[in-house]
């Protein structure tokens, strides 16, 4: 029987969107980073964030044998990994928006993820065999890969990006204040069989980024 993380299920996770606890690993290295490259406004006053995140730090823990999970008998040993093709996901679009709009006045508006994403990815397709999507797509070399604002079952395809709608009012193009991290890590490895092992490490990563950056218009 293939070896998976026990009471956590990969199809739970991609199928009912749970989301993630926002807590640091105590664990976590230094490479493992998430930032903000752009901020898109649109015409309704909305933001979509767009960024890039790594879990470089939490692969070289799993090629060192240092990531470990708890097995069927209670027992935590290390992930076997021996180099197969494989992703690492984890919950970046978690972040704070926030713009002044006078003296006293603040526009803030706070997106929780409902959806993993990719932080390392060495496969050129996921494991249901669709392609990488260009949105969440991983560097050649495994890290770092895009993040953007995301929502479980949304239909990118046909809505395009989604934005956010703060209840103080509407944001403008000019200078914002995000605060994001990315939390949490699940490990999907290729085997030589071709079947996917999953193993959910719950804080296997944990990056946070503050910038200030200008927002753009987006039509």
């Amino acid at each position: 029987m293939r070896q998976r993380a026990v009471r956590v299920l990969s199809a739970l996770i991609f199928g009912m969107g749970v989301a993630l606890a926002a807590t640091p690993s105590q664990s976590a290295e230094p490479d493992d980073w998430v930032s903000v490259t752009t901020v898109r406004i649109d015409r309704l006053g909305g933001v979509n964030v767009v960024g890039e995140v790594s879990c470089e730090g939490a692969f070289a823990r799993l090629e060192a044998g240092e990531l470990s999970y708890e097995n069927e008998f209670g027992e935590w040993v290390p992930i076997p990994y021996d180099g197969e093709p494989l992703f690492m996901d984890a919950s970046t679009d978690n972040y704070t928006v926030s713009q002044p709009a006078g003296r006293k006045a603040m526009i803030q508006v706070t997106h929780g993820s409902s959806q993993l994403t990719p932080c390392y990815g060495t496969s050129p397709t996921y494991p249901n065999g669709e392609p990488q999507e260009a949105r969440f797509a991983c560097d050649p070399s495994g890290a770092p890969c895009a993040w953007q604002t995301n929502a479980y079952d949304y239909d990118y395809e046909t809505f395009g990006p989604l934005f956010d709608y703060s209840p103080d009012g509407k944001f403008k193009t000019g200078l914002l204040n995000v605060t994001v991290r990315s939390t949490g890590l699940l490990i999907q490895i290729q085997r030589t069989s071709g079947n996917w092992d999953t193993y959910w490490i719950e804080e296997g990563s944990y990056a946070m980024a503050f910038t200030t950056l200008r927002a753009v218009s987006y039509r």
